[in-house]
């Protein structure tokens, strides 16, 4: 059996990001980190940003250098993940057989893609985004194709059709929602986005649910929706959400809700087990629930965050994280859990909105900015983390595409002034 004092799952950006947290307290104690895949920490979100369509050579999307994890002193186990865990005895079983005892064990094993379940699902030429080799896939498939239908109006369905109709290929877009975002977003602002959807060559439908994957020969090359329309095309790229990889996980004494359950230093319920991104059911502080948050720069937060409690430090994860993303040209910046909020305000008009804010009780909790500037990500972060039940008295000043949010914030840090 091999033994190490802290033990790893999983091989993103929370890993990687919990090595640092880990080296900043304790610069010797033995790291071993395992991965389902054989790549070394890359960007998932770089994968429809630009490697697909060529932009990013593969060397460009990897997060770490080659040499990180012999620099770190860590054991990196690739192309294996977990079968099952002992919390008791201190150790986890992997799908490759070997058996690895810690001290410190943080899961951060991420999600995979959600897989249609209906007549036709297991036809060819449908594609899947979750990983590098998915990537390399639908790269290659698009070489060859000419009609795509991607289907799910999530991040990765969007950006997965952007990036197709970049490459040249015919486009539709089916969702079940009435537009995108919709749980992030006002469907004003939402309708804005379609629109520069549309206009850049993408065909958008709307409500659209998929019972039904036709096709002969084994391939795909048509897909029905319940409302009975038919979507032809040669590649179909799907994008429906994902599910927690946390079937080790069943078990164990670990407390799981949506995700792992985790404090504020991202401590789970069982002694020196600590659990970050994705999988992370995680106590904000700033907005005083529990919730999940999906994507890079929380991964890489929490990361930091567990590491260093792993290591003794005793550090709180409050961080007000964001996530950007491309419509053709047009930078999009959503900051903060635009879903927890109640009530949107949205900033400039309605036929170009600059975004949209979200506030519950008052409190601002997230917000979308088009075409942001430094300044107002920085400021919009720091009037989130203010936590603050006055600022709903401000939305006007929210609505005006005029009005600096930097002067706002230093308002409200020193009313004197």
């Amino acid at each position: 059996m091999e033994n190490t004092k802290y033990l790893i799952l999983g091989a993103g950006p929370a890993s990687s990001w919990a090595v640092r947290g880990i080296r900043k307290e304790d610069k010797e104690g033995d790291i071993a980190i395992v991965g389902r895949e054989p790549y070394r920490t890359y960007s998932l979100p770089l994968l429809s940003k630009g490697f697909i369509q060529g932009r990013y050579p593969e060397e460009k999307i990897y997060l770490v250098k080659e040499d990180f994890y012999e620099s770190n002193n860590v054991t990196f186990i690739n192309s294996s993940g977990v079968s099952s865990l002992n919390t008791e005895n201190k150790t986890a079983l992997l799908e490759n057989g070997e058996e690895i005892s810690y001290e410190k064990l943080l899961i951060c094993t991420g999600g995979s893609p959600l897989k249609f379940q209906m007549p036709g699902s297991e036809l060819r030429r449908i594609y899947y985004l979750r990983t590098l080799d998915d990537a390399k896939k639908i790269k290659a498939a698009a070489q060859r194709a000419k009609e795509a239908v991607v289907i799910g109006g999530s991040f990765i369905g969007i950006e997965l059709a952007v990036a197709l109709r970049e490459l040249g290929l015919s486009v539709k877009l089916l969702m079940m929602e009435p537009y995108p975002w919709q749980i992030l977003i006002p469907e004003a602002v939402g309708n804005y986005l379609a629109d520069l959807l549309k206009e850049n060559g993408i065909s958008i439908y709307p409500e659209e649910k998929v019972v039904e994957i036709k096709g002969g020969n084994g391939l795909a090359d048509s897909v029905i929706t319940e409302s009975g329309g038919v979507f032809e095309g040669d590649l179909f790229g799907v994008g429906i959400g994902i599910g927690l990889n946390l079937d080790f996980l069943k078990d164990s004494e670990i407390k799981l809700g949506k995700g792992v359950i985790v404090n504020e230093y991202m401590e789970t319920n069982v002694s020196d087990v600590y659990a970050a991104g994705d999988v992370a059911e995680f106590n904000d502080l700033i907005l005083g629930t529990t919730h999940l948050t999906g994507h890079i720069e929380n991964a890489q937060f929490q990361g930091r965050t567990a590491g260093r409690s792993m290591a003794g430090a005793r550090e709180t994860f409050s961080q007000v994280t964001a996530y950007d993303t491309e419509i053709f040209g047009t930078m999009l910046m959503f900051i903060g859990t635009s879903d927890y909020g109640t009530e949107y305000v949205i900033r400039g008009t309605l036929g170009e909105p600059q975004g949209s804010f979200s506030f519950r009780d008052g409190k601002l909790v997230g917000a979308l900015l088009i075409k942001p500037v430094g300044k107002d990500i920085r400021a919009v972060r720091e009037l989130i983390e203010m936590s603050d039940s006055a600022l709903g008295d401000y939305k006007d000043r929210f609505a005006d595409p005029n009005a600096d949010l930097m002067d706002l914030l230093k308002e409200l840090k020193d009313p004197a002034n």
